[in-house]
């Protein structure tokens, strides 16, 4: 049966192209196995007051890393129009762990979705999808029920129409943010409420009320790292159907490889350097400054990844890109006639990997 799929695959794209779109079965179970890394080091980094070099009073350098685990189950139960309209979704696993570095001390901060070993009923009304719980942990917050697709997140990356060997089409910033989840991250990691919220919404981590201000320090990065340059980047990315096919887990899979860059400029974080309260040990140096407009937030990114589709079972099995970022900010502060000039330039790798597999039998 394999072969006889394979070989129609063949004729069609010499007779005008392949059709790489995920074909939906009626209560058929996936398993969506994701896992991802940001990892960010601080390669320069310098202060300025009135034109002269001071030491940092909060520290400079330094790097963070943050990595995610993502199990979901998905059952369809009903198609139209061979898209799906009822899902069920099983979360697994959600969890992330983000590790902060300032010299030679590191502070390891570890968050668990509120999703994580929770069940959704996924189903359409009036081209909206509506979520809701049927096990686990009914949410706190709202956020957390919306932004959730039918489909699957690869389904992004993949052609509206037929495409023959060597053809070629556009993906921008929005559909590779889907494909990597990065648009559902007020629903897997909503951000913490603050402190004087009664508590609701904390995380635990190591240092106690201080990994929490890691913790929120790490949302100005919402996205594991790489959403919001995704969002604010002008991008020019391209996905290729290769020739032929190649081995997958033992399988003969079409190949699709993804290559870009994008670059733009960040908005400045909200609340501004040192989130408008000063930070612990700044004194009266940074913390007593008022913020003036930053003079330049800007990042590059350079792109690869490669997915792999099942033409048998008519879906995605694999995707794994590889993204390597750089950003360069320059901020000024003034206070009276004496001005303080902060640069710092960083540089990061973010990785991702996803599987896609039929569900055991007693998982179904």
């Amino acid at each position: 049966m394999k072969h006889a799929i394979l070989a129609s695959l063949a004729a069609a794209a010499l007779l005008g192209g392949t059709d790489l779109s995920t074909k939906y079965q009626k209560d058929q179970s996936l398993l969506v196995d994701v896992t991802s890394s940001f990892h960010m080091e601080t390669t320069d980094f310098s202060m300025e007051r009135d034109g002269e070099p001071v030491d940092s009073p909060f520290g400079g350098g330094g790097g963070h890393e943050e990595s995610r685990h993502i199990v979901m189950k998905d059952t369809v139960h009903e198609t139209k129009d061979g898209a799906p309209v009822h899902v069920t979704r099983e979360f697994k696993t959600v969890a992330a762990k983000t590790v902060m570095s300032r010299g030679d001390e590191d502070m390891e901060m570890e968050a668990e979705s509120p999703l994580h070993e929770v069940t959704l009923d996924l189903t359409l009304d009036d081209g909206e999808v509506v979520a809701e719980v049927v096990d686990g942990s009914e949410p706190d917050d709202d956020a957390v029920l919306k932004g959730h697709h039918l489909e699957l997140a690869l389904d992004a990356l993949l052609p509206a129409e037929d495409v023959e060997p060597g053809g070629k089409w556009d993906i921008d910033g929005e559909a590779l943010a889907r494909a990597l989840m990065l648009d559902q991250e007020g629903a897997f990691f909503p951000p913490p409420q603050r402190e004087d919220d009664g508590g609701a919404g904390r995380g635990e981590g190591r240092g106690g009320r201080g990994g929490m201000r890691g913790m929120r320090g790490m949302r100005g990065r919402r996205g594991g790292g790489l959403g919001g340059y995704l969002k604010e980047g002008t991008w020019d990315l391209e996905a290729t159907l290769a020739e032929g096919t190649e081995e997958h887990d033992g399988v003969a899979c079409l190949v699709v490889k993804i290559a870009g860059d994008g670059s733009g400029s960040m908005p400045e974080p909200e609340g501004g350097f040192g989130g408008g309260r000063g930070r612990r040990g700044g004194g009266d140096r940074a913390s007593s400054f008022a913020l003036a407009p930053v003079f330049e937030n800007s990042f590059d990114v350079e792109v690869e990844g490669t997915l792999y589709v099942d033409p048998s079972a008519g879906r995605p099995v694999h995707f794994e890109l590889e993204a390597k970022l750089s950003t360069e900010s320059t901020r000024e502060m003034n206070r009276g006639e004496s001005s303080m000039v902060i640069h710092n330039a960083q540089e990061g790798t973010y990785t991702y990997s996803v599987d896609l597999s039929q569900a055991p039998a007693d998982e179904e």
